[in-house]
């Protein structure tokens, strides 16, 4: 009977076959249970090691486990002599001290475990766990004399001849790629190999081999597999168990609040979920920008997946909705919401390794819309003196970006008013197909749709028969955020009078009380940079449509000299 492997286990496997590498680096969901195969048949679940080491163990005779806090361990007595033996005899044989006792340390382990696999005469395998806290990423040039020995010695094993023409082979684990010595995982000797998150039907095979008993489940296996979309099988698990223990049924709401907790423990705070209590009814204004973005809403939920684009910038001065859009789209496309939070830190390889597990779990739930605000701080290309992580963040999200297998399962939507701080390559078409620009109300019958929206969004009640026109006349080049302050200072001086409805007294009390935030120059230059990058002409207002690319980047020069050291 053929044994089942899971994807990335049948590819270590083809790939050592073929002589490809010798040399494996496993990362990303490498703390999960593993299923493998008894003789009989059964289907069972495993840590890693132990999946390792029955996989491994078919054709070695030597399967050796290493990691920092255990030291070297084995799976029988036996296979400990073995060890002992197979490195005295060549000891002996080159006049060398024989090995009594097996050391803990890095430093004089990995030369015991050199030795083995390039010997041969041998078949054996390593797994050397938690590779991250041997090698750790980080500067050479603070790097201690035995974090660099101990890069130099993987770094020698990957590219000797003597491993690569023996039968043996050498498997290093992480959770993060970004937390390894970036040389290491960038040797070409080194075989990267990412463990992905289970699919819906690995999920509902594992849900089929669980104990039921004490659960109430009042979805099936399939609708379960699916609602579990970006939890592993440990944490698949202990939703059933958490179930067991408080008798509380399954439901869909129930899943998806205990998977927002977990997702959100485990990317340590790094995403939150948004879930969207208004859609695109409550915005007001921008019918060109809504119709755009329902267009591309009908071909998410319709399964169009080639109409539906890699990424979206929404890009425009402070205060224009962008966010308050965002959040609609998201509730009119059915997309699960995801938004960045501050993935950046000092540490080198930190900033890195947070981008790759949110990308990771994004990568895991499909049907995502992954917002990421202010962008242009986030990842400016611009930065200096980060040790270059601006460059590697924007390199790895072009990379995910570039994965048409993501097209209509992800879009990525990032938000700034000044996208001339972006990397240029990043906003390609391709990555980000559709870039939306975002203007202040420019008429007075969008001025009033965007009051009627904000009444509604607030729910605040007009007395009867007062009009909308104070505010309408009165906020000519106010932003949306603006006219919101309007009307809320409005709804504040009604209640100080103890009055819950608004009066026309009250909007034009609080259209002449309000004083706007003006920066012309600056909002002139974040409005022509939105015209600039904008990619259809139909969304841009009258003014603009006739202007030229050259005629708006002559204008843009001329604002700029004038901005000087601001927009630098």
């Amino acid at each position: 009977m053929e044994t089942i492997l899971p994807a990335w286990a049948a590819s270590l496997r083809d790939r050592y076959l073929s002589g490809e590498a010798s040399v494996f680096l496993l990362h990303g969901n490498t703390r999960d249970i593993q299923p493998s195969q008894d003789p009989d048949g059964t289907l069972r679940y495993t840590s890693i090691r132990e999946f390792l080491e029955r996989f491994l163990g078919r054709t070695k005779d030597l399967v050796v486990y290493y990691n920092l806090s255990e030291g070297v361990e084995f799976g029988s007595r036996s296979q400990e002599t073995a060890f002992k033996r197979v490195l005295n005899s060549r000891r002996l044989m080159e006049g060398r001290e024989p090995v009594d006792s097996i050391p803990r340390s890095p430093g004089q382990v990995l030369p015991l475990l050199e030795e083995l696999v390039t010997d041969p005469t041998q078949r054996a395998s390593v797994v050397i766990d938690y590779v991250e806290t041997i090698i750790p990423n980080g500067d050479l040039s603070f790097m201690g004399d035995s974090d660099k020995n101990n890069l130099v010695t993987l770094l020698r094993l990957g590219g000797d001849p003597a491993l690569v023409q023996s039968d043996n082979l050498v498997i290093l684990v992480t959770e993060t790629l970004a937390d390894v010595h970036r040389r290491l995982v960038a040797s070409t000797h080194v075989a990267a190999l990412e463990v992905p998150l289970p699919s819906a039907a690995e999920r509902e095979t594992f849900l089929r081999s669980l104990d039921r008993r004490g659960i109430v489940q009042e979805l099936d296996d399939s609708q379960l597999a699916k609602v579990t979309a970006g939890l592993s099988l440990s944490q698949v698990r202990g939703l059933m168990r958490q179930a067991r223990q408080s008798g509380l049924p399954i439901t869909f709401r129930t899943v998806n609040q205990r998977k927002k907790a977990i997702i959100e423990q485990e990317c340590h705070s790094l995403v939150e979920f948004v879930d969207p209590a208004h859609d695109f009814s409550h915005v007001g204004g921008m019918e060109s920008v809504k119709t755009e973005l329902m267009r591309i809403a009908d071909a998410i939920k319709n399964g169009q997946r080639n109409r539906v684009p890699m990424g979206l910038i929404f890009v425009g001065p402070m205060g224009t909705g962008k966010t308050f859009l965002a959040e609609a789209f998201a509730r009119e496309s059915g997309l699960t919401c995801l938004k960045f939070k501050n993935f950046r830190e000092k540490w080198v390889g930190s900033t890195e390794g947070n981008l790759e597990k949110i990308l990771q779990v994004v990568d895991g739930l499909g049907y995502v819309l992954l917002i990421l605000d202010e962008a242009d701080r986030s990842l400016s290309s611009g930065s200096e003196g980060d040790g270059g992580t601006s460059s590697r963040v924007i390199a790895r999200l072009k990379e995910f970006m570039s994965d048409t297998s993501h097209r209509g399962r992800v879009v990525i939507l990032m938000m700034t008013n000044r996208p001339d701080k972006l990397d240029v390559d990043l906003k390609r078409p391709g990555r980000f197909d559709v870039k939306i620009p975002f203007f202040f109300p420019e008429t007075s019958d969008e001025r009033r749709q965007v009051t009627a929206a904000v009444l509604r969004k607030a729910q605040i009640e007009l007395e009867e028969g007062a009009q909308l026109d104070a505010v309408v006349d009165g906020t000519g080049g106010y932003s949306a955020a603006e006219i919101e302050a309007v009307v809320l200072a409005a709804a504040n001086f009604a209640a100080w009078d103890g009055r819950e409805r608004l009066s026309e007294a009250d909007l034009t009390r609080a259209v002449v009380d309000l004083i706007p935030s003006r920066d012309a120059r600056m909002l002139e230059y974040m409005e022509l940079l939105a015209v600039f990058e904008s990619s259809s002409r139909r969304m841009l207002p009258e003014r603009y449509q006739g202007m030229s690319t050259q005629e708006v980047q002559a204008r843009l020069d001329v604002v700029r000299a004038q901005l000087g050291q601001r927009v630098a």
